[in-house]
């Protein structure tokens, strides 16, 4: 059997801990009660006159809400944020739960008259991330509506046929699914743009070549004088006396000049392709003038996205018909002809019109708009990596190779994006290891900043997503009211003028039904 030790006798019946000397004895009327949201939380009195300010320490604010029956406050809020805002008033410190949602946290931290700028920094990214998300949706929904939807409200009651037709042609043409015939409107106008895009790609392969033989004149070495004159006839290459040569109008008497007559072949856009091209043009142009006449916001919708690439994909066409309508010997120009491509390089554009018809286009481009700070610096990112390893490439490698830094900026620029032609690449140990840590930096470069864009198109795609469905579902609901009242409208009639018996007057109104939809 075990002793017990002197030590044991001398603890035996005394307390195993001193309270503390500070502690002030606690009685009920101390203790208040509150009840949030079905909740009971019950605190003391004295932490609600700590020095932090909150509405909670307004006695005339918590005297409105309270109830006398029951001895208690109560609140019909967030139990969960009132939880947060007890616990700030008895700590100092603001934290919130992970799960609540930023914006519905703002509201009751308002309510609470607490701001936000005391919470924590733990707590801070996840409540700034979502007030920052709802912010980005909020931009995104007045853009993706700014140039479809018209406030039909604010011309309600007018009367003028241009006001009472404004607003119906315009949503016919901006909201494919506000009819069938506005749903047909917009299948032929993606025909057109298909069609258009067929016609700029044809124009580059064989099967639509076509040449046409041209014809110069021009002095023979001899002389000083040189003259051109261009036709489209075939000629065969040869050599006269000429006294009397017309040139554009101008005549010019050589006499015993001798002449040379020279042939070259020159290949131009295919006639089929012409009258395609065409037809695409005038359609886009009634298109884009009449989208801008019955705009309800025209300089709004002149300078829109959707706008701007209608422009631009109609102006190279427009340009070049105009261009060669007045001058028709200006096609097979060589000089004529380079700068009617440089102009018609911007008909690439007119793929973009899909954006009209394609809603993950549309947040591709509103993506990579929106995500500009986060392209630049990407941006940033990839120029500096470029000037570091261009030059250190540049010292540690071949001359022969690396001319000089900037012919490195391409070398830099393939490996960083890890693509690597090879047409240029590092033959000294020292420049295989400057060309290892380039395509490493290039690696986390670009895992650094490329996730924000994904996150940034996944959100606004998923958000498009719901706002067609919620679209959708007010579409029909819509439909489903107008149809019960103008079936309403037909019972009681029925009821009035004819006395029909309720069985009839149902299958009528099923039949009235049918022919509205």
């Amino acid at each position: 059997m075990k002793k017990k030790s002197p030590k044991d006798d001398s603890l035996e019946g005394k307390p195993m801990m001193e309270p503390p000397d500070d502690v002030t004895e606690i009685h009920s009327h101390d203790i208040i009660t509150f009840n949030v949201g079905g909740i009971r939380f019950e605190t003391l009195r004295r932490t609600l006159e700590a020095n932090v300010h909150t509405r909670l320490s307004d006695s005339d604010f918590i005297n409105s809400y309270y109830v006398e029956d029951r001895m208690e406050y109560f609140f019909d809020r967030d139990p969960d944020i009132f939880k947060s805002v007890l616990n700030y008033l008895r700590t100092g410190s603001l934290h919130l739960p992970s799960f609540i949602c930023g914006p519905s946290a703002k509201l009751e931290l308002e309510f609470w008259g607490v701001r936000q700028q005391k919470i924590e920094q733990c707590c801070w990214i996840n409540y700034n991330e979502w007030n920052s998300t709802q912010e980005a949706l909020k931009r995104l929904e007045h853009d993706r509506k700014v140039t479809t939807m018209l406030p039909l409200e604010a011309i309600e009651g007018e009367s003028t046929f241009w006001k009472r037709w404004r607003p119906v042609v315009w949503r016919f043409m901006n909201r494919t699914n506000s009819s069938r015939g506005a749903k047909v409107f917009g299948i032929v106008s993606l025909l057109f743009v298909v069609v258009s895009i067929f016609s700029f790609l044809a124009e580059t392969t064989e099967p639509f070549d076509h040449f046409i033989i041209k014809t110069s004149r021009e002095l023979s070495p001899n002389n000083t004088k040189t003259s051109t004159m261009s036709t489209t006839d075939t000629l065969n290459t040869t050599s006269s006396s000429l006294t009397n040569v017309t040139l554009s109008g101008i005549t010019t008497s050589s006499p015993s000049s001798e002449y040379i007559v020279k042939e070259r072949t020159v290949r131009i856009k295919h006639p089929a392709l012409q009258v395609v091209d065409l037809i695409c043009l005038s359609y886009f142009i009634i298109e884009y003038v009449t989208r801008l006449v019955f705009s309800p916001k025209k300089l709004k919708h002149a300078t829109s996205l959707l706008a701007v690439i209608d422009a631009l994909a109609i102006l190279p066409d427009l340009i070049e018909f105009i261009v060669y309508y007045a001058r028709p010997d200006l096609k097979g120009d060589v000089d004529a002809v380079g700068y009617i491509t440089i102009i018609r390089v911007i008909r690439v554009l007119r793929i973009f019109r899909l954006v009209r018809h394609s809603p993950g286009l549309w947040i591709l481009i509103y993506t990579l708009r929106a995500s500009f700070s986060e392209l630049m610096l990407l941006v940033w990112f990839m120029g500096l990596g470029i000037l570091l390893f261009s030059s250190l490439i540049y010292y540690v490698d071949d001359r022969d190779e690396f001319k000089s830094i900037p012919s490195g900026f391409w070398w830099t620029l393939i490996t960083m994006t890890t693509v690597g032609y090879g047409d240029m690449y590092p033959k000294t140990t020292l420049g295989k290891i400057v060309g290892s840590c380039t395509a490493m930096a290039g690696v986390l470069m670009i895992g650094f900043t490329v996730p924000a864009l994904v996150n940034n198109f996944m959100l606004y795609y998923r958000h498009v997503q719901f706002a067609m469905i919620t679209e959708e579902t007010e579409k029909l609901n819509e439909e489903q009211s107008k149809t019960a009242s103008v079936s309403d409208k037909k019972s009681i009639n029925g009821d009035i003028v004819t006395n029909k018996s309720p069985p009839e007057v149902k299958n009528n109104s099923k039949n009235v039904s049918e022919s509205y939809l």
